[in-house]
């Protein structure tokens, strides 16, 4: 539960900073709240952190400590909206049009093409709120691991946890952070989340992001099969199997296989590509939706390969909608799960 408690503290933050567009005194509240969690971050450094924490750990804190301080002025914002913009433009390939098209002049062109707004303070909120959580992630990230990869024995799924976390926590988080309500209705909510009903062609298109999923899956073990001197592949499936069996029963389950499918493949398309991909972009999205795959903090590698799929799923969502990707994830998670559940 401390989880969704975190969830729902920065959703609120979330939503506050929708209200602060209109209320300058609020606006100087959330920015010192900013600065005050800088600060007790930046506290905890000077505690002899070493006893407990690793030093990648601290690292990552002291990294949380310097982007969350900085990001409170303008011309470091400009700076996260140059960089986010151009590794956008970079990964969908739009980063050649004034190239091809000699009319196009390419400053006007970046200039047009950015996704991230300095002066927004619900952008500002969104940012801290990304560097906040990325930098509690990375924390819990082995490093060491990507040398001697391992899995932990596994454990078996909450119920409860998937459907606060995964599936009301991140779509709360999701909706809070657009504005619903308050600079948006829950009808364009939707719309500026990418939840649109989606054509025949696009649905038949999702229903090819299970298949294409399914093949980099199986490309992707062909590579950790023998990792760090170890069947990974085979040590994985064996992780994800025990999850789901550990529930005890067919009908458990296929109950926590069916929730898993549908609380993660919803929640994270809708955290990850309806909100913050339209704020970040493709690459930064996928990165933060690699990282909530805590499961895998001692074996990185996997991190790795739900970060590069969630590029994929990126750029699908950036040409149709999010309804489209969440079709491509939950399919996929729907099939893989009750293929654990029922065949460990």
């Amino acid at each position: 539960m401390y989880d969704f408690l975190l969830i729902l503290i920065l959703a609120l933050l979330g939503i506050l900073a929708h209200v602060a567009r209109k209320r300058r005194w609020l606006e100087w509240i959330l920015r010192f709240v900013i600065f005050t969690v800088a600060i007790l971050e930046g506290l905890l450094l000077i505690a002899p952190l070493e006893l407990f924490i690793s030093p990648w750990a601290i690292n990552a804190l002291s990294a949380a400590v310097l982007s969350t301080l900085l990001l409170l002025f303008m011309p470091i914002r400009r700076l996260f909206s140059w960089l986010f913009t151009g590794l956008d433009l970079l990964i969908t390939g739009q980063i050649l049009v004034p190239l091809i098209k000699k009319q196009v002049k390419a400053a006007e062109y970046f200039l047009q093409s950015k996704i991230f707004t300095p002066s927004s303070f619900p952008h500002l909120m969104a940012l801290f709120i990304y560097v906040t959580t990325a930098a509690y992630l990375l924390m819990s990230i082995d490093p060491d691991s990507f040398k001697m990869p391992y899995m932990p024995l596994p454990i078996p799924l909450m119920l409860l946890q998937l459907l606060s976390y995964n599936g009301i926590g991140l779509i709360l988080l999701a909706f809070c952070g657009v504005g619903v309500f308050v600079t948006r209705s829950y009808k364009e909510a939707f719309t500026r989340l990418g939840l649109v009903k989606p054509t025949n062609k696009q649905i038949g298109l999702g229903i090819l992001l299970i298949a294409a999923s399914f093949l980099y899956d199986w490309l992707w073990s062909q590579y950790t099969h023998n990792l760090g001197g170890q069947d990974l592949a085979t040590k994985l499936s064996y992780y994800n199997s025990g999850t789901f069996t550990a529930a005890g029963g067919a009908v458990p389950s296929a109950i926590l296989a069916l929730a898993t499918a549908l609380c993660a493949g919803i929640g994270e398309e809708t955290l990850t590509r309806g909100a913050l991909q339209p704020v970040f972009g493709i690459v930064p999205a996928a990165l933060l939706h690699g990282m909530l795959h805590g499961q895998f903090a001692h074996a990185p590698i996997f991190i790795v390969q739900v970060f590069i799929w969630s590029i994929m799923m990126g750029l699908v969502r950036r040409y149709t909608n999010t309804t489209t990707t969440i079709i491509g994830h939950a399919g996929f998670n729907l099939i893989t799960t009750f293929l654990f559940a029922f065949n460990p």
